[in-house]
Formats: structure tokens, sequence, C-alpha cells
């Protein structure tokens, strides 16, 4: 491996805190953090995509994306069908990495078939726990492909630390897998990329750059002076300047930017159809006086005469016309076509708080949508901000917000959704829904979590808690085994720690009772202790450790709090 190579594996192993010596499996993690950044624009959990050792199918990375959503379990695949009626893009991304300096074709071969004997309703190889869990989404998604708009995509991503010199023979021998796998029937397409060292380091320098875009603005009127803005505009962009804000490198859209827009994409509703409609007339060009625009939030804008440069902007209205107009980038003109902006320039949180509310009042919008907009959230990551040291995590409302704070070790950052899991699982005993949608989840929660009168402590704690085990499941201090059941340790642990009775999370005695448990979190010994009273407790109460519906079972959280109570006597 080469000097430049290891030195981006040092960084990623600081980033994850991954202690290891094995360069080999720290590779692999490495080169699907990377891979997996560039398909899916949030953050998420090494251990969810990676295949471990042994009943492999020749496959080191799995991650499957459905309407733009990492998917982990079943559940989620019916919450997004529940919450956005079909499933609008389904990708399977297969990753298989090597360290060596080569491209070997029986290797390439041997992560051909073991994808296409993953996807074949007959399978030869053995299979491991994740790959038979992976599997089992698969199929499902299979069985709703009448809630499809299409096929799903295969992605394969071959990795090596050589250089890619389009053998002749490799090409060859990988057309023919694209081809078996085709072959099967199940998908639109099959992608097959050979990365190598440069690319792969390109693909991990990209996860920590804030996104900065060049746009040429002539249209435009500049809007008086207004408190808080440092700049706002009014006018029209050719659709050719707008895709260079939403659209990346490869051609895909960029989820991230829409992080902060209330409604996700939506599919072909009524409105959508009518946006279709008219950018497939004839009469395409009316299209800006039809439409509402959009609306741009940047953190940084500079401009010289027309050239307007963004960095860290979202697009905080506009998402439904924007998803329309890229799934027909193919069928218009874009120099032709024109769409209606609004860009302003602020980094005052509460403005642009007010013009996300402001801009999104024209449709009907619940408050469970306007989740990420609430002041609690803005508290919880000024609370956050209090720890120092080894105890610091980072509260993250928006989308890769701390991506280029290269100081800040990603594992550190708690989404929204990992605080709703984690404290929802620590502090309300509901470890058994974390497998759910978000989307569903916001709205079974609604009132229980996210609550104004809430102290802020108990969610730090609940995220923290499961920052730690994490961080022992990462490091394999803790059996990989058990992290199916990390929320319900979670649940376990408080009662451990603290017993049954637990103040109101609304009064001040909670405080006291949460830093009983972190004094636990900080310290490994005695921490790793009442793991080892949980797992034992796991281990009495499921009678098969592998299976994956284990830990969604509601009533075994009953028995796992008896056992708990015995250990307590309470």
């Amino acid at each position: 491996m080469d000097r430049i190579t290891k030195s981006f594996l040092d960084d990623f192993s600081k980033s994850q805190q991954i202690n290891t010596a094995d360069t080999s499996k720290l590779f692999e993690h490495f080169v699907n953090y990377s891979i997996v950044s560039r398909e899916y624009d949030d953050s998420f959990e090494i251990q969810d995509i990676s295949v471990g050792d042994g009943g492999d199918c020749g496959i080191d990375g799995i991650a499957i994306i459905a309407n733009g959503k990492l998917i982990s379990s079943v559940e989620e695949i019916d919450g997004l069908i529940e919450m956005n009626k079909s499933l609008q893009e389904v990708k399977y991304i297969m990753i298989q990495s090597k360290t060596s300096q080569s491209f070997d074709g029986g290797e390439i071969g041997t992560f051909g078939f073991g994808v296409n004997d993953f996807f074949s309703e007959t399978p030869q190889l053995v299979r491991n726990e994740f790959i038979k869990e992976k599997s089992k989404i698969i199929e499902y998604i299979i069985s709703k492909f009448p809630q499809m708009k299409e096929k799903p995509s295969c992605i394969m991503y071959y990795v090596t630390t050589g250089k890619w010199l389009n053998d002749t023979n490799l090409t060859a021998r990988i057309d023919i897998i694209k081809r078996d796998i085709m072959d099967l029937n199940l998908f639109k397409e099959v992608e097959f990329h050979s990365i190598d060292a440069d690319t792969i380091q390109r693909f991990y320098r990209s996860t920590k750059d804030n996104i900065i875009k060049e746009i040429n603005f002539e249209n435009k009127v500049l809007l008086p002076e207004i408190e808080g803005i440092e700049q706002a505009y009014l006018g029209t962009l050719p659709l050719e300047e707008y895709f260079k804000l939403i659209i990346d490198e490869s051609e895909k859209i960029r989820k991230s930017i829409f992080y902060d827009n209330v409604r996700d994409f939506q599919g072909e509703n009524a409105v959508n159809q009518e946006i279709n409609d008219t950018l497939q007339s004839s009469d395409a060009s009316s299209f800006v006086v039809l439409n509402n625009g959009v609306t741009l939030v940047a953190k940084t804008l500079t401009n010289i005469r027309n050239k307007f440069t963004l960095e860290d902007y979202q697009v905080v209205n506009g998402c439904q016309t924007s998803h329309v107009l890229y799934n027909n980038r193919e069928n218009i003109n874009e120099k032709n076509v024109h769409l209606p902006i609004k860009l302003i320039s602020t980094k005052n949180e509460d403005i642009i708080n007010k013009i996300i509310k402001a801009t999104n009042r024209q449709t009907e919008v619940t408050d469970e949508q306007l989740i990420a907009l609430l002041d609690f959230h803005k508290k919880l990551e000024s609370f956050y901000q209090t720890f120092e040291g080894p105890s610091k995590l980072y509260y993250e409302r928006r989308s890769k917000q701390y991506n280029s704070v290269s100081e800040i070790e990603k594992v550190r950052i708690v989404t929204i959704p990992t605080q709703l899991k984690s404290f929802a699982s620590m502090f309300l005993d509901q470890p058994h829904i974390a497998s759910r949608f978000y989307g569903i989840l916001v709205k079974d929660m609604t009132g229980k979590t996210f609550n104004e009168n809430h102290e802020l402590l108990p969610y730090y704690t609940g995220a923290y808690a499961l920052y730690k085990l994490e961080f022992y499941f990462r490091n394999k201090s803790i059996d990989g085994i058990y992290r199916k059941f990390r929320f319900q340790m979670l649940m376990m642990l408080r009662y451990l720690i603290n017993g049954e009775d637990m103040p109101s999370l609304n009064s001040k005695k909670i405080n006291s009772y949460c830093e009983k448990i972190n004094v636990v979190l900080n310290d490994q010994n005695k921490f790793l202790e009442a793991i080892k009273d949980v797992t034992s407790i796991i281990n009495d109460v499921v009678s098969d450790l592998k299976d994956s519906e284990a830990s969604k079972r509601q009533y075994l959280n009953e028995e796992y709090l008896k056992n708990i109570k015995s250990i307590q006597n309470i």
C-alpha cells in the first residue's frame, strides 16, 4: 500500500475511532465509508454496511438505498411506502476491496459470482448473518415491486490500491459479470466501477468538503437591505445553471442540500405531475411563469458581476420542483427553460428558520415535518456544546453541518434520528421501535420526544450511551452478535444503574439521575461490567441470538426488565 493511501487510512481510523492493527479490515471499512458516502448524503454507522468475516459471498460492503434513505430493516421499507406511497428509486451498492496493488481477474470474477449468488433465488454460497439480513430486505423489496416506479439499480465497486488501466481482458470479464447479473431480470441497470488508489482517495477527501458552486446569475434584482441578511436577490436561472447547484459530479441529485426542506420528494402526486406535464410539453419555456420557483439560502455568497459563488447552501423551498426537473433533465432544453429563484445569504439561524417556515406555508406542512426547525433542537445543539474532552458530542440539526470541520471525529456527531431513537429507547422504554422508518417514528413519538418542557441532559445521556456502545462494538470489546440489541441495551443500562424509579423528564431531578448513568459511561471498567450483566440477560431472554426479529418484539422488553429487577432486587 502506498504512503498516501496509508495516511488516508490513519485519518479515517482517527475520525471513526477504529483501533485495529488489521490493515486489510481497516481498508475495507475505509472503502465502504468512502463509497457509500458518495451514494448516500447523510450520516451512517460503518457496522450497518460492513459484511464481516466468513460467509461473506466475496462481498465486503452492502448498502441498500431507497428514496434516498439508507435501509436497515423491512420496517423502513413499509414506512417509506406509507409516507411516499411508493418506492421512487432503489439502489443496491455492492463493494469488494483488496489492499493489493493490482486488479486481478480471478478476484474480480469471485466478486461477480458472489454478487450474482447473493441475488439468486437459489443461492449456493454459505451466508453469514449480515448477508442473510440484507438478503431478507432485498426479498421484501422484490415483493413490493408493484409499489415501485422502476426496477432497482445494482452498482458494484471493486477497489484496490493499484492503478486501473482499462485492461482489455479485465474489461471483458467485467462485461460478462454485468450481463450475467442483468440476466436475473431484477435490475434496470448494472454498473461496475473499478476503483484505484487515486480514485478512492478522492472519494474520501470529498466526504470532508463543503459544497462550493459557481453559477452565472444574470437575470436578477438586488433586494433592499434587510436586517440579519447579508444579500438577497430575486431572479431567474436557466436550468443549466441551476443543475450545477443540485447535481453532483456523478450526475446524481445532491440529497443533502434538501435536508432543511420540510417535505421530502413525494413522487408523482398531482402537483408534481403538473410540473412534469409542463416540462414535457411543447410549451416548456412557459415553466418560468407557471412555477413558484425555489428558495436557496447560502451561509456564504460572493459575486463578481454575474458570477456568484455559493458555499454551504440549502434549497429550503422547492424540493418537489427540483426533483421533477432533475428527472426530466434528458428531455428539456436546459438553456431555454428558466426557473424563478430567490437567493438569500445569511448565517443567522433564526432568520433561516423564519424563511423556511414562511416559504413552506403555501402548501400543507405538518408539525412533524417541521421538527428540524423547533427551538428545542437549537437549545439542544447549544447544550451539547457545553461538554468537553472525551465526552464531547456534536448535535447535527442539518445534514453535513460539521462535514468540513476536520478535527471532529465523525462518530461523535449525533443526528436527529439517532437522538430520537436513543432517547426513546433509554428513557421511554421503547427500544423495539428503533428499526422503524424515521418519518413514522416522528409521527408516533410526537409530544413524547423533543418536548419544550423536557430537561436536556437525558437527550445527551441517551446519545452518549449509544456512542459508547458503538465504540465498543466497532473495536470488538463487545461481541457483534449483540449489536442488533443495542437499543434494548440502552434501556437495560438505565434500569441496571438507577433502578426502576425515574424522575419526570421535566423535573430538575432527572439531571442527577442522568449524571449517575454518565459516571458509569465514563468509567470503562464499570461500563463493560454493566454490559456483561446486560448481555447475560439477553442470553437468558432470547432463545436465538441470530434471530433478526428478536430486537423488534415489544413483549421481550418486560422479560429484560424482570431480569434486571431480579439482579437489583427491586
